[in-house]
């Protein structure tokens, strides 16, 4: 189930260029905002994310497997999956300008 799901969030940006709002610098920014009236522009609905008080290394220690992994504005962003738990880490590395020396995570059940 999941594996179509991925599948389907990879292909619609390329299904429907046509409804993928354009950024100031022509590039393509998706979604399209909310306010933009497409017909396949989706309504938001609320998401519960719920803390996942484990570690990236720790949940990926114990079986997790990554389903996608990307920079972020802040770090990376890991997607993993854990006997039919999505999970998505944000990782944040050290930053000099503070007193935080190692990396961390923050990670979330999608479900």
């Amino acid at each position: 189930m999941f594996d179509v799901v991925l599948a389907l969030a990879l292909l619609l940006p390329q299904s429907f260029p046509h409804t993928v709002a354009q950024t100031p610098t022509g590039a393509q920014a998706w979604p399209p905002e909310t306010s933009v009236r497409a017909p396949l522009n989706a309504l938001e609905y609320p998401t519960v994310l719920e803390p996942v008080n484990r570690s990236l290394a720790a949940l990926l220690d114990d079986g997790a497997k990554v389903v996608s992994a990307y920079v972020g504005e802040m770090g990376p962003i890991v997607t993993v999956q854990k006997r039919g738990k999505v999970i998505v880490c944000l990782v944040i590395g050290p930053d000099p300008s503070t007193d935080q020396n190692v990396p961390t995570s923050r990670c979330y059940n999608l479900n």
